[in-house]
């Protein structure tokens, strides 16, 4: 092979080699933007983060308007969560709190407490929970972004509980701090179903094993309640909402004279049908217990305990159970949600 053949094939090699470098830089240069992304510095700060403590508001809509509630949230490393939600224009709490001995949802008001066996945070999506929000971005890998000058949004899939449809969930982030502000969970039609708004996010806050602590979360409550809540006007209702051609069969109510006890069995039926349990909750001196099985749901801001064939929870001084071996999941909360609104537009 001459001199000039060597030549060409050394300039061949070299413009490989060239190519090569080229593209090599360019796989570099996206993946240190990648790298850089406020997703990716979120997800890292939050792995590096011991101990956080999180507040903000949670607007959730339904079809004639919405309900405002603020939260806050404890998480101490590895598994220690509390959060704490209090409904607009009132002082009553209610708690999630996952310590050593389980998860728990508590109503100071009524001193009762639910220990719920159940994998919760892990079992579902969670907007308020920054653990949530990085997951679903890890688990997405087909997660689209937009961005403008000061906001960065992942639009990611979440499942609000186990037996969900997945929807649509788009997390905004503050460029600046590469920290969530907003999330805007949108139902299977497509219309926002819950807005979480983050007020404050401190990855440094410096929390005592205590605020995990059962009976201390239930004290400090009561006595930030003071005199309690008085639960006015509680009356036993009727579902402003019904599946189409399920009428009431049945309904057996036992109330004392002066209205602070109450008990209501409703039993609707047809070719399908569903029974609904309304009681009337009162205050105790000692602490109440009740273990069920099953995984948490926010329901218009209120922590729902979800069963097998049954959805409960405590509003306003009530506890409602409604339960079917019909009705899929997601007719059983608008139905129990139904209690929760108002018709007025």
């Amino acid at each position: 092979m001459g001199e000039l053949s060597y030549q060409k094939l050394n300039i061949k090699f070299l413009k490989i080699i060239l190519v090569l470098l080229f593209v090599g830089l360019i796989f570099f240069a996206s993946s240190c933007a990648k790298n850089k992304r406020p997703e990716k510095i979120f997800a890292k700060e939050l792995t590096k983060s011991s101990s956080y403590k999180v507040e903000g508001i949670m607007e959730s809509y339904y079809e004639t308007g919405r309900k405002l509630n603020e939260f806050s949230v404890l998480f101490k490393s590895p598994n220690l969560i509390k959060v704490i939600i209090k409904p607009e224009g009132s002082n009553d709490k209610q708690i999630i709190l996952k310590n050593a001995n389980g998860v728990y949802i508590l109503i100071p008001a009524v001193n009762k407490n639910f220990k719920i066996q159940s994998d919760w945070p892990e079992n579902a999506s969670y907007p308020y929970l920054l653990q949530s929000l990085a997951k679903d971005i890890a688990n997405d890998s087909e997660y689209l972004t937009t961005e403008d000058d000061s906001t960065f949004t992942v639009e990611t899939k979440t499942k609000m509980h186990t037996d969900a449809i997945p929807v649509k969930q788009k997390i905004i982030f503050k460029k600046s701090t590469n920290m969530p502000i907003e999330v805007l969970i949108y139902d299977e039609n497509d219309k926002l179903y819950i807005r979480t708004v983050f007020t404050d996010i401190n990855l440094n806050y410096n929390i005592s094993e205590d605020e995990f602590d059962l009976e201390n979360s239930m004290t400090t409550i009561r006595v930030e309640l003071g005199d309690g809540i008085v639960y006015e006007g509680r009356e036993i209702a009727y579902p402003r909402y019904c599946p189409e051609g399920i009428t009431l069969v049945t309904e057996k109510t036992t109330q004392n004279l002066d209205g602070t006890e109450a008990i209501s069995i409703m039993i609707y039926g047809n070719e399908q049908g569903f029974t609904i349990i309304q009681e009337f909750i009162n205050d105790q001196e000692a602490m109440r217990y009740q273990e069920e099985k099953g995984n948490i749901v926010m329901v218009l801001g209120t922590f729902a305990i979800l069963k097998a064939n049954s959805i409960q929870l405590f509003f306003n001084g009530i506890e409602y159970t409604v339960a079917s071996d019909d009705l899929s999941v997601d007719e059983l909360i608008k139905i129990v949600q139904s209690f929760m609104t108002d018709d007025e537009k």
